[in-house]
């Protein structure tokens, strides 16, 4: 797991970090953090700039950029080394509310991929008793929210059992959880 380090402090007094093991979290409304060099605002992620004197009249791209030099970098890193996050904030649940997110989205796909814009009508078309016409895909996209949701508790449970410092990458969880795919066989697409 190759992550690079982050600090992002922007124009709106906001404060973004990111650790060497992918653990993310902001500050929101905060003091400008002692970084050892004078700066507005400060970014050290894909790129690795400050501005002096932030103009809030002016756009982005006209702001007077300065490329952070090496002592400053290090400067940068050693706030992030140091930096706890907030109450609560851990990597176990960060990547479990990824896995989560990652999932409903899956969900949702698997919705449209068998003939429904959303799932409540998947819930709907599917209920006990339905005539709805795409009643048969309906249950299968209820079988399938049903499976992912077994894994997902399986491998939060897994995460949340694990030390920190061993998780694997979140890519590792994620590719467990089965892609949304239309089953072969006998599928109603509602075209009788």
């Amino acid at each position: 797991m190759n992550i690079k380090n982050a600090l992002v402090f922007c124009e709106n007094r906001n404060l973004f970090i990111r650790k060497p093991n992918g653990l993310e979290y902001e500050f929101d409304n905060v003091d400008k953090p002692a970084l050892g060099f004078e700066f507005d605002v400060v970014v050290y992620d894909d790129m690795e700039i400050k501005i002096l004197e932030y103009n809030p009249s002016l756009k982005w791209e006209e702001q007077e950029i300065v490329e952070l030099n090496d002592s400053e970098k290090e400067m940068c890193e050693q706030y992030i080394a140091n930096s706890e996050p907030p109450e609560g904030v851990n990597l176990h649940s960060q990547m479990a509310e990824r896995l989560g997110h990652y999932c409903r989205n899956e969900h949702e796909e698997c919705a449209m991929v068998y003939g429904f814009r959303d799932l409540q009508t998947v819930l709907i078309a599917g209920r006990e008793g339905s005539n709805h016409p795409l009643r048969g895909n309906a249950r299968r996209v209820l079988e399938y929210i049903d499976n992912t949701h077994t894994i997902f508790y399986n491998l939060t449970d897994e995460m949340f059992a694990t030390k920190e410092d061993l998780l694997k990458d979140f890519d590792h969880y994620r590719r467990q959880i089965p892609k949304a795919q239309m089953a072969t066989g006998h599928v109603d697409l509602g075209n009788k």
